[in-house]
């Protein structure tokens, strides 16, 4: 064999291991973040909430065909949720479906997407929208009935909602 090809394929072999690596320590660093978090009980700092999303984000820029990207996104929209950050939790779940719209996280992020426009964005019409979206993509889907029900309950308060439910209860037992 040509020395030069021997050399290019000695190359290759080193960098593929070099970006194995890397992405080994990213997969570790996020490891060590979440199990950070998960410890922290129900008040995480937020300086690691931050940077945990950030390195959410490095990974799924750095490795977007990797098969841990559309995971990270994922925990990406529930962890901008959880922050009360909407804006940010409706960036992923548009680039989730922009980008991984055959991951098999679509029926929840179709529906988070109506739950953060509802309940984060006070944008009923949308979340509408993506309720109804969800129901016609996913009619068999477990949250399917929780979908019929916000949209049954949307904009209404928690005393309306109950106050409806007390109702139906009382005529119910009427009958």
């Amino acid at each position: 064999m040509n020395v030069k090809i021997i050399a290019l394929i000695l190359t290759g072999v080193i960098a593929l291991a070099a970006c194995t690596s890397q992405l080994e320590k990213d997969t570790k660093r996020i490891d060590a973040l979440e199990k950070q978090i998960d410890a922290s009980g129900g008040s995480p700092d937020q300086a690691k909430l931050d940077e945990l999303m950030s390195e959410y984000d490095n990974y799924v820029n750095k490795y977007p065909d990797d098969t841990l990207a559309p995971d990270y996104l994922y925990k990406s929209i529930t962890l901008s949720m959880f922050m009360n950050d909407g804006d940010k939790a409706l960036a992923y779940t548009d680039r989730m479906i922009n980008n991984y719209p055959q991951n098999r996280y679509m029926p929840e992020v179709i529906f988070l997407k109506g739950f953060i426009y509802e309940n984060l964005l006070n944008n009923y019409g949308q979340a509408l929208k993506y309720y109804q979206e969800f129901i016609k993509m996913f009619p068999g889907h477990d949250l399917a009935d929780d979908a019929e029900a916000a949209i049954t309950h949307l904009g209404k308060s928690p005393e309306e909602i109950v106050r409806e439910f007390e109702q139906k209860e009382a005529e119910a037992a009427g009958r």
